[in-house]
Parts: structure tokens; C-alpha cells; sequence
């Protein structure tokens, strides 16, 4: 009668000390997890508060056909380098008046730029465009670009 006894408590006692092992291994595998997710958000919480293309820049690209003369047309195209160009877009207006974008005209992406075109009616003509640029991850930008071109005599 000891005999079988002694089995059973063995065998319950093995069983035992295998469920407290893969219960330790689940545990330390749950903390595995953990710390790679905290990781991972810090990686997340960092790539939202940057533009995902920290190297975007602007440039304005004169048409090499702009006489610069009194009612001529003025030609440029901003170029603009950065990263998922589906989500942007810019549009040139003359002025605001009582809150209301003046001959507004958005412009159409070609080759990475957004060509424009104005007529130079003044000496000095100013030249303003809307900017919207977004992305599904990193930081967003708004903001009005100005330019002013001044005429040849």
C-alpha cells in the first residue's frame, strides 16, 4: 500500500514542478513582450512627433522663358522634395479679402513639382500659396508660402 501511495506523490509532485516551470516561462515570456511593447510605442511616439521626411525642402524654379517685363507672364514651378506626395497640395490665390482665397487656383503635381503661373501686372507682384502637406504617420504642415517677383523696365 506505501508503494503506490509514494508513486501517486511522486508523480503529483513532478507534475507539479513542471506546471511552476512553464508558469516562470509564460512569465518571463509575458515581460519579453512587455518591454518590446513599450519599446515599439516609443519607436511610434517618435516617428509621429518628426516628419516622416525630415529632409523636405522647397524650391522655386524659374522658367527660363520669364522676360520679367510689365504684363508679361511669370512662369515658376515649386519643386517639392519629400516622402508620399499623395496627400499634398497647394494652392496659389493673389490675395485674401474679408477671409476669401482671391482667383484661387490648385495646383497639379507633375515630377515630384507643383507648376504655376502668374501675370506680372505690377512692378513688384506678390505671389502667395496655400500648403498642405500630410502623411498617415509623422507631423503634419499648413502654411502659406510668399514670394514677391519685381519687373524689368
Amino acid at each position: 500500500m506505501k508503494k503506490p501511495i509514494i508513486i501517486v506523490l511522486l508523480t503529483l509532485i513532478i507534475s507539479s514542478c513542471t506546471d511552476i516551470n512553464q508558469m516562470e516561462n509564460s512569465l518571463k515570456k509575458i515581460d519579453s513582450l512587455r518591454k518590446e511593447n513599450d519599446s515599439l510605442k516609443k519607436i511610434v511616439a517618435d516617428i509621429n512627433s518628426k516628419f516622416v521626411f525630415d529632409s523636405i525642402s522647397f524650391r522655386d524654379i524659374y522658367s527660363p522663358k520669364n522676360t520679367y517685363k510689365p504684363n508679361s507672364n511669370f512662369e515658376v514651378e515649386l519643386l517639392i522634395v519629400g516622402y508620399n506626395l499623395n496627400k499634398n497640395y497647394f494652392v496659389k490665390f493673389d490675395s485674401i479679402v474679408n477671409g476669401q482665397k482671391i482667383n484661387p487656383d490648385t495646383l497639379s503635381q507633375s515630377n515630384g513639382g507643383f507648376k504655376y503661373k502668374t501675370n506680372l501686372k505690377e512692378k513688384e507682384n506678390e505671389i502667395r500659396i496655400e500648403m498642405n502637406i500630410e502623411n498617415e504617420y509623422g507631423e503634419k504642415r499648413k502654411g502659406t508660402l510668399f514670394d514677391i517677383v519685381r519687373t524689368k523696365n
